[in-house]
């Protein structure tokens, strides 16, 4: 019979294992959000000051708050979560977000806690963890309860808590200036809480410094009509059901300030088009159309609010930072719907915007008249070749393309083109005079990337794309060719 062998990890390596996890500071601060609103918080409070002798940066909740019992399992990493009740509040997942996110950016967390008119505070200092090798928890006394920062806000609740970080070495590492990079990294932080919990905004009041936090609306619903909010289908899943409602934007040229304002005054909402996937209402995934189609001019007005309940955690593929989620294969057929649907109302009220110009159906390049004197090229998402790499890439290989093809086209040599074919003296030799063997090579060689069953479909979208016009008519030699010895 085997032998069970209790193994501890040793502090010191897992703690710095940890702190690689890929947190961001903003990432890390809406973690300990996540446990505020848990707490049944009404008013968060975040304090920072870079030039205290000691720089912090803390959380303040009025919460329910912790017993001496419940703080220290809250300190433990993977604390025991059974008795957690799984409802629409409850934003926590794996037990370790408020220490695995805080000492990704700090070497010092502190905890402070306030119920039934006691406080309790414990400490994770990472000088004392590598010193011993072991799990240190720190416990304060009274005296030392009292000499932290903001410890009197705290105070005046009748119960909360208050997380605190101190020993910024990540930021001290890569800063010129620690003044002016913390206050650019906070700063960044409110924008992203701003939009990852812009739905609690009517029940839940965030402070930055007492600066209350902005308030954001990805999908302008005040707006509507003018924003088109279409049908909310409800998908069911293992028991769950999931939540899904398109919009469309108004015209960007047609916002007002307001609107702007409320979509968080971007330059351009070219980049935030796609899902906006929530867990429990608080924003995991934006501004991706997660494979499901790819980002254009003509899609940029569709937003897809997807909204999840916590107990499909494991089938959408969350992950311990709660920043990634993935369409689970047996739903996308479903929500694919949804993504026609927005789509083409996006390329609709663009389109009535920004004529397009007509000629072949799969061809290579768009050409959209946005406005008087205005026009954009833009490549054809739509094109066979590009769909069918799509298909045979990965998610990351797929962002990459999706971005260097729209590097391509904001950096299309426009003035040389211009200024070469006016030349008299130069001829432009890019062309589509290819030779019919090569292009009969390239589609059979294409369409051996896909199972035998799929080939005969895939030469067929093949030849519809503009470059393989002229070769059309040699389907069935083609068919032929790629089914050959198999």
């Amino acid at each position: 019979m085997s032998k069970v062998v209790q193994q501890i990890p040793p502090a010191k390596a897992l703690i710095n294992g940890i702190r690689a996890i890929g947190y961001s500071f903003s990432t890390s601060v809406a973690d300990i959000i996540d446990n505020s609103i848990a707490a049944k918080s009404k008013h968060i409070n975040i304090f920072s000051d870079p030039l205290a002798d000691n720089p912090y940066f803390c959380i303040l909740d009025d919460g329910c708050g912790m017993n001496y019992d419940e703080l220290n399992n809250a300190m433990v990493f993977g604390s025991d979560r059974s008795n957690k009740e799984d409802d629409i509040l409850d934003l926590g997942r794996f037990g370790l977000g408020l220490k695995s996110a805080s000492l990704s950016q700090c070497r010092e967390l502190i905890v402070v806690s306030k119920k039934q008119n006691n406080i309790y505070c414990m400490s994770y200092d990472l000088d004392v963890i590598e010193k011993n090798n072991d799990w240190n928890l720190l416990v304060y006394d009274n005296e030392e309860i009292a000499s932290l920062p903001r410890i009197d806000e705290l105070k005046k609740y009748d119960s909360g808590t208050m997380v605190i970080w101190r020993k910024f070495d990540k930021i001290e590492f890569i800063a010129k200036n620690f003044e002016e990079t913390f206050r650019g990294i906070v700063s960044d932080a409110k924008k992203h809480v701003e939009l990852v919990f812009h739905r609690f905004y009517d029940e839940i009041e965030i402070y930055f410094n007492f600066d209350r936090v902005d308030k954001i609306d990805p999908f302008l619903t005040d707006s509507v009509p003018r924003t088109q909010k279409g049908r909310t289908d409800s998908i069911s899943m293992d028991g769950e059901t999931i939540l899904v409602t398109p919009y469309i934007l108004p015209y960007q040229n047609s916002l007002t300030h307001d609107e702007k304002k409320l979509l968080g005054s971007p330059k351009s909402i070219y980049d935030d088009q796609g899902f906006y996937i929530y867990r429990n209402r608080r924003l995991i995934v934006w501004g991706s159309w997660l494979r499901m189609s790819v980002r254009s001019e003509l899609t940029k007005l569709a937003r897809i609010q997807v909204d999840i309940p916590s107990k499909l955690d494991s089938q959408w593929s969350m992950d311990v930072k709660k920043s990634t989620a993935k369409i689970p294969d047996k739903i996308k057929d479903i929500i694919k719907a949804s993504v026609e649907e927005s789509i083409v109302k996006s390329k609709g009220v663009t389109q009535f915007r920004g004529k397009k110009e007509l000629t072949l159906e799969n061809k290579m390049w768009n050409r959209i008249t946005e406005r008087d004197g205005y026009v954009r090229y833009e490549i054809n998402r739509d094109n066979p070749v590009l769909q069918l790499l799509f298909e045979t890439i990965d998610d990351k290989e797929f962002d990459l393309l999706n971005t260097f093809i729209s590097q391509i086209e904001d950096y299309l040599p426009k003035y040389t083109i211009h200024n070469d074919a006016s030349d008299i003296n130069l001829v432009i030799v890019n062309n589509d005079d290819n030779e019919e063997d090569k292009l009969i090579d390239q589609v059979i060689s294409f369409s051996k990337l896909f199972p035998l069953s799929d080939r005969e479909q895939k030469i067929k979208n093949l030849l519809a794309a503009e470059g393989y016009q002229k070769i059309a008519n040699k389907f069935d030699e083609i068919l032929k060719e790629a089914i050959k010895d198999e």
